[in-house]
């Protein structure tokens, strides 16, 4: 049996007779290990990153024709899911018999989906590598009884049906280190909060899966954090570096969460002389002593997501954080050695008064951090806020279930996205500007002493002034 995967472009940036302007950083690492377990079992497996290999639609239904697939799964988050939805019709049209599968986020909308198309044949829902490997045994048989199955949604007779949830594995080492030999021809360029910092080759790996925090703006809500062993993370390390990697982003959710578990990794890779440079994302409660890990490690930089500076909106969002917490995050991992310290903030929030927006507009101009990332809230299927706000009739659910929504787009919201915008613009030209003289004195200083950061300078000027031009634009993009 032959599986094509493929993982889809944003559908904002896709364009159907044209190449779209789309580059990354991430591999579709996901896939990756769907194909590792599928391929072991003897199976023939083709993977495409759309956006990646900058293909029109008609080229991606050029590259399935071309691997005459008996099934094509499609990896769709919601924003690329509309892509998705176009592949896989124009696939159902060229071959009627060929089985296609949805997996990843967006098919917590698996019964919508499943109603709406007659092209879609399976939903996956959660992690899908122990559920395909039930399944395509059942469709190769042609086994119209699924029911044995763990997380699927499928029809039957017209009815969609749905099974047991899949339990979470627990032992993330039984899974094959991902073969990014599969992407053949795609180039990922390694970029920080939307800043590209480097230009040699740039992977990602993932060590452990879930988050055992409750965010209700966050679509990782499972209330499990799961880690592989350092061992296996070790041994893929290695392999990066044998095939020439030389920047790697750790794709976790919540890398820092367990120091100890950290500084083991780290200690393995000086250990073994690893010579590989680390970026990561992570929550604020790691400690000094992790960071000088870290350090000694080669981690570069550190994205956080720090989302307010008003205490009123950080309980909003169950983040369980404080604004002075965020402030002593930075204080440990600057005395650790990290060189690149990055925030993000949401602007928009249901609840949120001028007065939040004022605070953490001021909490972002006033902290010791290198970068700054501003988003405004956006809704969509599967989190908190967005069963909120429906079950309130405040979101047209058949409207926005296939895209979700800014906040600042619907019509109870008393600030709209033009006024969230032209804040955003003015707060970035503020926090990149020479004004800020105490700013520059302290990234001019720390250049100097940084051989990574002077390494890099060229990159993050040209970005500086990317992002300045491309504010005049910012309503018009999804954030």
């Amino acid at each position: 049996m032959k599986v094509a995967l493929i993982n889809p472009i944003p559908m904002d940036l896709a364009k159907k007779d044209s190449r779209p302007e789309f580059s990354s950083f991430a591999e579709p690492l996901g896939l990756l290990y769907i194909a590792g377990i599928l391929i072991n079992k003897g199976y023939e497996v083709s993977i495409l990153d759309h956006g990646v290999k900058g293909y029109t639609f008609s080229q991606v239904l050029d590259w399935i024709k071309k691997k005459d697939p008996d099934v094509l799964g499609i990896s769709v988050l919601t924003r690329s899911y509309l892509s998705g939805i176009e592949i896989a019709r124009l696939a159902k049209e060229w071959n009627p018999n060929l089985t296609v599968i949805l997996g990843n986020y967006h098919t917590v909308c698996a019964e919508r989906i499943l109603k709406k198309y007659d092209f879609i044949d399976f939903c996956v829902r959660g992690e899908g590598e122990h559920t395909i490997l039930e399944l395509l045994p059942s469709i190769e048989k042609k086994n119209i009884n699924y029911d044995e199955i763990k997380g699927i949604y499928y029809k039957k007779n017209g009815i969609v049906k749905s099974t047991t949830p899949r339990e979470l594995e627990n032992n993330l080492d039984i899974y094959p280190i991902p073969d990014r030999k599969l992407l053949e021809g795609c180039d990922y360029k390694m970029a920080i909060g939307g800043i590209e910092i480097s230009t040699e080759k740039s992977g990602t790996i993932i060590m452990s899966r879930g988050c055992p925090f409750q965010c209700r703006f966050c679509s990782v809500n499972q209330n499990s954090w799961r880690h592989r062993s350092v061992k296996n993370i070790i041994e893929e390390l290695e392999l990066l570096e044998s095939e020439g990697y030389r920047e790697i982003m750790v794709m976790d959710d919540n890398f820092t969460l367990n120091p100890k578990w950290v500084i083991e990794i780290c200690k393995n890779i000086v250990k073994n002389k690893i010579d590989l440079v680390f970026h990561c994302e992570g929550r604020i409660e790691g400690t000094k002593e992790m960071y000088e890990y870290m350090n000694r490690a080669n981690f570069k930089s550190i994205f956080f997501g720090m989302e307010s500076g008003s205490q009123r909106v950080l309980d909003y969002y169950n983040k369980k954080i404080t604004p002075d917490q965020c402030k002593m995050a930075l204080k440990k991992a600057r005395k650790g050695g990290i060189d690149i310290l990055m925030a993000s903030f949401i602007l928009g929030s249901p609840i949120e008064k001028i007065s939040d927006i004022q605070k953490t507009i001021k909490f972002a101009l006033n902290i010791d951090i290198d970068y700054a990332m501003f988003h405004l809230f956006e809704v969509f299927p599967g989190i908190k806020v967005w069963e909120e706000l429906v079950s309130q009739k405040k979101i047209d659910e058949n409207k926005y279930w296939e895209t979700g929504v800014r906040v600042a787009e619907l019509p109870f919201y008393k600030y709209n996205v033009d006024f969230l915008t032209n804040i955003i613009k003015r707060t970035y030209k503020t926090f990149y500007s020479l004004a800020r003289p105490k700013f520059m004195l302290k990234q001019t200083s720390r250049t100097l002493k940084s051989k990574y950061r002077r390494e890099k300078l060229g990159n993050m000027a040209k970005d500086y002034r990317s992002m300045l031009r491309m504010l005049d634009s910012l309503s018009e993009k999804r954030f």
